[in-house]
């Protein structure tokens, strides 16, 4: 996932007739709405004792929800395993898509928005008072939510993203960063998930992302375990030279050449 490009994007967060989409009201209610109060009363619950009657409750929180692409495809076959464990297992994404899991229960949540800003913001907002009144036992996010107990850091930290892009960019580009409302929510909301004491454990995808964490956030070793990205091996595997000969002479490179592939979707961050 690349640095969200801020130029184009302003006018659309700027006004809506009729709506009330100010940052900081915005923001304050994505962090503190009825359905994080819920949650947390259930969660306090928990720790007190009382029983939890039925099947354990997973709530994963996707807002794009992408059947066919490579992480939720490796993410479908872990859900297969605990539903095979007698997990309930519950996906929360902005549109139901069709699945080859039958058994997840798919929740559709898709509130109205205007600009990317107010999308992330309402759908979290929306998301957390719906899973609140679920009442399940583990939520999973893939976004800043201050409502998760586990938090999948599959893009990173999003403040070294930022300071990154302050550091390289142009004295107009630093200021339109600076004054984004999209970016004031999105770096308040990561400090406020990171700093929850309700957030278990973070997904690490490297040792880098694990060390950030730390280093700006405070949490433990204990809670940010690195689970490096999947790989599809039947995709991606010795077996693809066969392709090798025409991929060359399409390409018009010498059949005899070392050639080596860089993947990548931000060129400048990676360093290419």
């Amino acid at each position: 996932v690349g640095l969200p490009d801020d130029e184009g994007n302003q006018d659309q967060d700027e006004g809506a007739p009729g709506r009330d989409h100010a940052p900081e009201r915005l923001l304050s209610r994505a962090g503190s709405g009825a359905g994080v109060a819920v949650l947390q009363t259930d969660r306090q619950q928990r720790q007190e004792g009382e029983d939890v009657v039925g099947a354990a409750v997973l709530a994963i929180v996707r807002q794009d929800y992408a059947p066919e692409a490579t992480t939720e495809l490796f993410l479908a076959a872990a859900l297969e395993a605990l539903l095979e464990r007698n997990v309930a297992v519950s996906l929360y994404s902005r549109a139901v898509t069709p699945t080859r899991l039958q058994l997840i229960e798919q929740v559709h949540c898709d509130p109205f928005h205007v600009g990317r800003w107010w999308r992330d913001a309402g759908f979290a907002r929306a998301v957390c008072r719906v899973i609140g009144k679920a009442r399940a036992n583990l939520v999973e996010a893939h976004q800043p939510l201050p409502c998760c107990d586990v938090y999948r850091a599959d893009a990173g930290v999003y403040a070294s993203w930022f300071d990154e892009e302050l550091a390289n960019a142009s004295a107009p580009r630093r200021w339109r960063l600076r004054l984004s409302p999209y970016w004031r929510y999105l770096l308040a909301a990561e400090r406020r998930m990171f700093t929850s004491p309700w957030l278990r454990a973070v997904i690490c995808p490297s040792t880098l992302v694990k060390d950030e964490i730390a280093a700006r956030f405070g949490l433990p070793e204990a809670k940010l375990p690195v689970i490096p990205q999947p790989v599809d091996t039947a995709g991606l595997s010795p077996a693809l030279r066969v392709h090798r000969a025409a991929t060359l002479a399409r390409h018009g490179i010498d059949p005899a050449a070392t050639v080596f592939l860089f993947a990548s979707n931000d060129w400048r961050r990676d360093g290419a």
